[in-house]
């Protein structure tokens, strides 16, 4: 049940970030990826193995949707790698019980600086794949950070939004 729940999730958010997100580019910076959440929040639950697939098919459903060649892909199996050395290091740095994913354990400022960096990770990464020219690094470095922190603040809003519930 808990995986159907999973799936509906992701369906959910790929139709978000296709039909509503990427119909607007704020400014030609602001573009806010937000169906790489569910790599944070829902994939840590899952064996490392079924992360990285998903991750991929996250990825992938929207390359097909936006007919990209691959970018998503590629940014959002690479945030799936790293995210079991992001969590230790925004973690708590044990590792009493593998089986407990530690973003639901870590305290808020650690979770939102987690969160940052990833997408900021994610997007750089998205960016660089996209324009593939590291000659306008600076620009890249911008897009990403902006993006990064548009991205940041919806989901900042939504952590909130969930906290008080």
């Amino acid at each position: 049940m808990k995986m159907l729940r999973d799936i509906g999730i992701l369906l959910l958010m790929i139709a978000i970030q296709v039909f509503f997100l990427n119909e607007y580019l704020f400014n030609h910076y602001l573009n806010p990826y937000l169906y790489i959440y569910p790599v944070f929040s829902i994939l840590i639950f899952y064996p490392r193995f079924w992360q990285l697939v998903i991750a991929f098919a996250l990825g992938a459903s929207i390359d097909i949707l936006e007919e990209s060649a691959g970018v998503h892909a590629a940014a959002t199996v690479f945030l799936a790698f790293i995210m079991p050395m992001l969590t230790r290091i925004f973690g708590t740095g044990r590792e009493d019980n593998p089986d407990v994913p530690p973003f639901k354990t870590m305290s808020l400022e650690r979770r939102l600086g987690l969160l940052f960096v990833g997408f900021f990770l994610h997007h750089f990464i998205l960016f660089g794949l996209e324009s593939f020219q590291w000659n306008q690094f600076g620009i890249l470095l911008q897009r990403s950070l902006y993006s990064s922190l548009f991205s940041f603040i919806f989901v900042l809003l939504y952590q909130l939004w969930n906290a008080r519930r």
